[in-house]
């Protein structure tokens, strides 16, 4: 009977006040921030307000992907305990994102943001042909870099390999390499442990004080050995540190763009506004147009190479039309390299302090 239980029922029984759309109505009343609470919002809608927007769909198959290879190098890793094997072996099927699917408030606004980013990188590279690892790496390569310098090539061609993970097509719960940052890579790998000990105390084959420590050692095995330099934000960061001072070149960045190389430009523009790539990446994707455009403006972009950014970000910004465009590129021509630069003094500060003003803001209104 317990195997053609739900996963909801198994983790959460009858109490569902957590769930949508309790937790979206509770939202401002409850421990959930309510931008967050929106968020989660858009990525775990109710069956009635179902959307087919190809950015969620883009972050949910990073999101499910993710967690479902936690789940199964988890599984993996408990193998040894014959009891623990026992409970598991009661539900075959992964049940972890379909618990976070159920239970969306298990996510932090971070990871989600992070999701969000990867999404949207992954949706520009593959609706403009994204790298595959291919016959085009030493021919782009050669464009890019000095021909005299193969480790840059190498370099740049374990970017794309990478981003190619990144491209390839799955449903939302096949695994997918969590090639995560270590803090985003834990926050999941939690979220996954107190999934499965969950449904192995609900199994009744073992003491339930028993089940916490024999998991928790199985997660810390798993955290011991997770990489975060196998990603391509890492191999972005690395090809740019390799390169030293060449990364200045203003030529390197709009070749990058050119290619299509959006993890690259962002490293390259992180390096040189003193700011982390990821942070970069995230306000490209999701970003108010007013911040992508103080970054363009700070790194010394013209009128024509602002107007060619924001047509590569239009898979994410759908509401970027060519009259849009032709508006945000006469605001930018107001815009002050001095206004610019303020703007990105205000972001290099740490999110935390930033977060806590943005929301004083809205309140303030």
């Amino acid at each position: 009977m317990l195997a053609g239980m739900s996963v909801f029922s198994s983790l959460i029984g009858p109490t569902r006040a957590d769930c949508w759309p309790m937790a979206q109505v509770m939202a401002g009343m409850s421990a959930v921030p309510v931008g967050h609470a929106i968020d989660l919002a858009f990525f775990f809608p109710d069956d009635g307000r179902e959307r087919h927007d190809a950015l969620v769909a883009e972050t949910r198959r990073h999101l499910g992907g993710c967690l479902t290879a936690i789940e199964i190098g988890l599984r993996l890793a408990l193998e040894d305990r014959p009891e623990i094997a026992a409970a598991l072996a009661q539900w075959p099927q992964p049940v972890c994102w379909p618990t976070l699917r159920a239970q969306p408030t298990l996510l932090g606004p971070a990871l989600l943001a992070h999701m969000q980013m990867r999404g949207g990188i992954s949706l520009m590279l593959r609706q403009f042909g994204g790298p595959d690892g291919g016959s085009g790496s030493e021919s782009e390569a050669e464009s890019l870099f000095p021909a005299d310098d193969p480790a840059l090539g190498e370099a740049l061609a374990a970017l794309m390999l990478a981003e190619g993970r990144w491209l390839m097509t799955a449903a939302e719960d096949q695994p997918m390499q969590p090639d995560l940052p270590a803090g985003f890579f834990a926050e999941l790998l939690w979220t996954a442990a107190a999934c499965l000990a969950a449904i192995i105390q609900r199994s009744g084959l073992i003491e339930a004080e028993a089940v916490v420590p024999l998991v928790e050692a199985a997660a810390q095995r798993q955290l011991i050995r997770h990489d975060e330099a196998q990603g391509p934000i890492a191999a972005a960061d690395r090809l740019v540190r390799q390169l030293g001072e060449r990364a200045d070149a203003p030529e390197l960045m709009a070749a990058a763009l050119q290619h299509r190389h959006f993890l690259l430009f962002a490293a390259l523009a992180g390096r040189r506004l003193r700011m982390e790539s990821a942070q970069v990446a995230d306000i490209l994707v999701m970003g108010p147009v007013g911040q992508v455009a103080a970054l363009c403006r700070a790194l010394g972009g013209s009128d024509s190479d602002y107007r060619q950014l924001l047509l590569a970000l239009r898979p994410v910004r759908p509401s970027l039309s060519d009259a849009t465009i032709v508006g945000e590129a006469m605001r930018y021509q107001e815009l002050s390299v001095t206004q610019a630069d303020a703007t990105v003094g205000a972001l290099r500060a740490p999110a935390a302090l930033r977060a806590k003003l943005d929301h004083l803001r809205r309140i303030a209104g």
